[in-house]
């Protein structure tokens, strides 16, 4: 492997995440296609295996004092007496260009819940490996962590065997950002930056209002940033290709949208030395409206006044379009039923998936015409295997054909008949569904 601090680091591509031992979750393994599907009944857990990647991707960059504070969440650890005393674990493989060869990135750890005023939290293992994709090479080990006894690969030529202090409640990967001369120092730092974005705003109006308050550190575009009109005049300013992209991916969706145009309404702003120095916000010299033109009204119209449905869609297609810019390797959308006509759904998710660059989606839903036009490889359905503890499972190839053949003997979409297997309780899956993860 070349030295990579002088190499230039592309964006990081997630492949794969593996969660254990967070609510009702038991070692639950999704794999990324650029649009991933959680499918299940109501009150399963779906929204659970969103919040764990959150939450662990969180963790990661989060000081030791939060880390303490989140092992300590007693909303979170585990309550079902089958996972009494379950480790939270969560695992991430990444794909990442370097200098033009494309590497896997194997990124974990694992630590123990505080379950009880007696115990503290600690971190009980820790471990980051990398390969190159295509040349059928074994993984190097740069980070190996049992306890407190922590490794890192400090040389190329060198072992994992290098000595490092961490504390109880603190990452390697964190404490490796200030050691600038590691070959593999651009990883660490693209890992420590690896971002998330939860879409589950089904009221996306206040995301449209005019507003003169900029949290700090979202002065530029942002994909949660609070004010989507400039965020949009930004991406209008700075990247008119992208937005005229979204303009166009929009209007193909709402054939009757001639035009968006956004405005800036420039006022006297300096009062930012008036703020305390401590304030979350800045305030800007000028607030920001995004307008529609619309075939059949005489006048363009606020963006505020569109349908919910209307300014959600608009809200995440902005939201994908800019992930690159922020660094977003994965964006949710909960329930994309709630945001688009069932007739537009299937031109929804082409659309979707042809901005996607480096950023992957998934999605939530337990609507059977939704399900309907997601590939079965997109799949994951979710499935106890034990009371109360919630599993998710890919199709294995032959379980994508027999699917849709069993589908099509009983006259049903793909979605109606995966619900009516969901709701019988004498189902058997192993037909269907990977059978390794099944009878591990």
């Amino acid at each position: 492997m070349n030295t990579l601090q002088k190499e230039r680091c592309y964006g990081m591509k997630i492949q794969a995440v593996l969660i254990d031992g967070f609510k009702n979750l038991s070692n639950v393994k999704i794999g990324f296609d650029n649009i991933t599907a959680l499918v299940a009944l109501n009150n399963f857990g779906k929204s659970n295996v969103l919040a764990a990647i959150d939450f662990g991707l969180t963790f990661m960059k989060a000081t030791m004092e939060d880390k303490a504070d989140m092992m300590a969440n007693s909303n979170l650890i585990p309550m079902n007496s089958y996972m009494v005393n379950r480790n939270y674990k969560f695992q991430m493989e990444i794909l990442t260009e370097l200098d033009d060869i494309e590497y896997r990135v194997l990124y974990g750890y694992e630590f123990a819940w505080k379950c009880d005023e007696s115990i503290e939290p600690y971190i009980v293992s820790e471990y980051l490996k990398i390969r190159p994709e295509d040349r059928g090479q074994k993984y190097t080990q740069l980070i190996n962590r049992e306890g407190q006894t922590a490794l890192y690969k400090s040389s190329e030529t060198g072992r994992c065997s290098s000595q490092i202090n961490v504390e109880s409640a603190e990452l390697v990967v964190n404490k490796l950002r200030a050691y600038d001369e590691l070959f593999y120092a651009v990883i660490i730092k693209k890992m420590n930056s690896m971002r998330f974005y939860m879409e589950n705003n089904l009221d996306a109006k206040s995301f449209y209002q005019p507003d003169p308050f900029i949290r700090k550190g979202l002065e530029d575009m942002a994909v949660d940033a609070e004010s989507l009109p400039r965020v949009i005049y930004q991406l209008q300013e700075k990247n008119p290709d992208k937005f005229a992209l979204l303009k166009e991916v929009y209007k193909n969706l709402f054939p009757d949208v001639e035009d968006i145009v956004v405005k800036q309404y420039k006022f006297n702003g300096g009062d930012n030395d008036r703020l305390p120095a401590d304030s979350p916000f800045v305030i800007a010299n000028a607030i920001y409206v995004l307008f529609v033109k619309d075939k059949n009204l005489i006048y363009p119209i606020d963006f505020a006044m569109m349908s919910d449905g209307a300014k959600r869609v608009f809200m995440i297609l902005a939201r994908i379009i800019l992930a690159n810019e922020g660094n977003i390797s994965l964006i949710a959308i909960e329930e994309p039923e709630n945001s688009v006509h069932p007739s537009l759904f299937r031109a929804y998710v082409q659309i979707i998936s042809q901005l996607l660059d480096d950023c992957k989606i998934i999605v939530t839903s337990h609507s059977p015409y939704v399900v309907s036009y997601f590939e079965p490889s997109w799949i994951h359905v979710g499935i106890n295997r034990q009371p109360g503890v919630a599993g998710f499972y890919k199709f294995k190839k032959s379980g994508q054909r027999l699917l849709q053949q069993d589908a099509a003997d009983f006259k049903m979409s793909i979605g109606d008949y995966l619900f009516s297997m969901l709701a019988d309780d004498e189902c058997d899956w192993e037909d269907y569904l990977e059978c390794d993860i099944i009878h591990e």
